[in-house]
């Protein structure tokens, strides 16, 4: 349907050229299409006196023009190529050729050029030679905006396996064949796959055994949701079937036993179970209780709601849409069975054994705590060693622990935490014994100023006659922290006593002033080597490499001192920051340079003289 404002006399004369089939809707990008583009589009993107046919015809121009602007930045990335060569190699190639290998700091100066980890720049400039060296006709194919950057990427990295290059040929001319077809991503990686098994059946198998064996791995991350995920890569085959099996199976033992809920949420919860070693009956046990608990704030709800007009809620009773599950979600009389099958009725499968005719209630046979195929589970680890193991950092803070604040928490290892879910896991850890604590003291910044950790606070001892032994105080009920009559350490913040929801006793915390700014030198050591206090308050000051684009965390990072200890410098906080062992060599190198500008502020120079500051470890407060 064609929609535009005619009388305001400002359509442009260049519109009818982007129709369907249009000589703009077919034009080759270049710098000049571009700028027609930005002009037809307006500043405010509304595209004044189009059609929609034409707005479509832009809107793909624009996709070319994107490709072809990504085709350009790869141009540039090629020459940085040719003026950073291997300084290994001693052979000279003439101008326009590309080295065959590079520098590897190439990938630190493009790192902070484009605010890009070090591997993803690593990653770039691989596509970027690969687009002319190894397979020119994808680059030209990104370059007339027949696939996109991110195509072009996946297309690199799936042909990376075929080292032959009259093999790697064979595959480029099927791939460049099979475009004009496809229509979505998911053909033409298809499409890609199929060229690479095609032209190299033997070593696809030889790969895939390879990757089996040295490169398998588990991933774990955070979601935009807040949520996690946790995903196996390079999983054998079969065995990776097997197990998908297993989940399913488990997933439809759930369903079986009437729990309502979507598919994907019971695979989720068979996929954790298994993991977890909990058994399906204590899972469908749980679910119930959810569905009880649910039904009863429906009803407290209606209860407290007003009557309706109309006599009743039309959503009251069995099988309506307040209660999905209808008459069959109450639960059956289970008899002497520790699941839910009544005697003489089993179900198919059952949630607590797994098997078609129940077994729980025959003591020789596998019970309520197996897998469902008959596999035994072991017992359901404790949530709080989980969390301590897999997070093993986490900045919260201490108002949102104690429930008087929303602010979101962080973990190291994950990411940003929700408030409800950051107070949840530091009650998780504070009663696990196996947790460390400590407090830092941020500035309005979030950089830290002051930091101390916690340590049991031990009685005196009495010297008169010993009596009966004292009666162990009680668990604490919640996160406090109060001062206590001590000064602390000097130039600090004090001596606090610390308690811990779930844990008994009192802990003492001493706030030793973090080297930032203004310094002190209370913890400087005469010797090269720091003291323990030095080095964590250094680590707690930094929180990651001081190079700008490194994110190793401070502890796993090497002592370093901007001015070196042999020329006089201080082993202090003030002089001495936390850097990676590739960052120190990368220091260390002909044509960069470190300064520290203040204590926790390290500036970087590049050889080609741009200069980049990292700040200090920015904490949530």
């Amino acid at each position: 349907m064609a929609s535009f404002n005619a009388s305001r006399g400002d359509r442009d004369s260049d519109w009818p050229l982007f129709v369907q089939g249009g000589p703009g809707d077919r034009a080759k990008p270049s710098a000049w299409q571009v700028m027609v583009l930005n002009d037809l589009s307006g500043a405010d993107g509304r595209c004044a006196g189009a059609t929609d046919d034409e707005v479509f015809g832009v809107l793909g121009q624009w996709g070319v023009a994107a490709s072809w602007l990504e085709g350009r930045k790869l141009a540039v990335v090629r020459e940085l190529i040719r003026r950073r060569p291997d300084p290994r190699d001693s052979a000279t190639l003439p101008e326009p050729e590309l080295p065959w290998s590079w520098d590897d700091r190439l990938a630190r100066e493009i790192s902070l050029r484009l605010g890009l980890s070090v591997p993803a720049a690593r990653r770039l400039i691989w596509t970027a030679w690969a687009l002319e060296a190894r397979l020119p006709g994808i680059g030209l194919a990104l370059d007339e905006g027949r696939l996109d950057a991110s195509q072009v990427r996946m297309v690199v990295q799936e042909t990376d396996v075929l080292a032959d290059p009259e093999l790697l040929a064979a595959a480029e001319r099927i791939i460049l064949d099979g475009l004009a077809r496809c229509r979505t991503w998911a053909d033409l990686l298809r499409l890609v796959q199929r060229a690479v098994v095609t032209v190299d059946p033997d070593g696809a198998r030889k790969r895939r055994e390879q990757e089996e064996k040295e490169n398998a791995r588990i991933r774990f991350w955070r979601e935009a949701a807040g949520t996690c995920a946790l995903m196996g890569a390079g999983l054998p085959t079969d065995e990776a079937l097997t197990a998908h099996a297993r989940v399913e199976r488990r997933a439809q033992a759930y369903r079986a036993a009437g729990v309502k809920r979507p598919i994907e949420i019971l695979r989720v919860a068979a996929y954790l179970d298994l993991l977890n070693g909990v058994p399906a009956a204590d899972r469908v046990a749980r679910f119930r209780a959810e569905d009880q608990a649910e039904t009863e704030d429906r009803a407290q709800a209606r209860q407290e709601a007003p009557p309706s007009a109309g006599g009743g809620d039309p959503g009251d009773g069995p099988g309506s849409p307040s209660d999905p599950g209808g008459s069959e979600a109450e639960d059956p009389d289970p008899g002497d069975y520790p699941c839910d099958c009544p005697p003489g009725g089993p179900q198919s499968p059952c949630a607590g054994c797994g098997y078609d005719d129940c077994r729980c209630g025959d003591p020789d046979a596998p019970g309520p705590g197996s897998d469902p195929d008959g596999s035994a589970a072991g017992p359901s680890p404790g949530v709080a060693s989980e969390v301590n193991l897999t997070l093993r950092h986490l900045d919260i803070p201490f108002l949102t622990a104690a429930g008087r604040a929303q602010r979101p928490g962080e973990a190291r290892s994950l990411g940003v935490l929700d408030p409800a879910l950051a107070r949840r896991l530091a009650e998780m850890a504070a009663r696990h014994p196996g947790s460390t604590f400590c407090v830092t003291i941020t500035g309005s910044d979030g950089h830290a100023i002051g930091h101390g950790c916690a340590k049991p606070r031990r009685q005196r001892r009495s010297r008169k006659k010993r009596g009966p032994p004292p009666v162990p105080p009680p668990p604490a009920s919640a996160f406090t922290f109060t001062p206590r009559d001590d000064p602390g350490p000097p130039g600090g913040f004090g001596s606090w006593l610390l308690t811990l929801p779930g844990r008994a006793g009192q802990w003492v915390v001493d706030l030793h002033p973090v080297p930032a700014g203004e310094c002190g030198h209370q913890q400087e050591s005469p010797r090269h080597d720091p003291g323990t206090v030095l080095r964590h308050l250094v680590t707690v000051r930094d929180g990651q490499c001081g190079f700008p684009t490194c994110s190793r965390h401070a502890s796993e990072s090497d002592f370093e001192h901007a001015r070196p200890y042999e020329q006089g410098g201080r082993t202090c906080g003030c002089n001495c920051w936390s850097c990676s062992r590739s960052c120190h060599r990368l220091k260390q190198s002909s044509g960069w340079d470190v300064t520290e500008i203040r204590p926790g502020y390290h500036q970087w120079t590049t050889p080609s003289g741009r200069t980049y500051v990292q700040e200090p470890w920015q904490y949530p407060a």
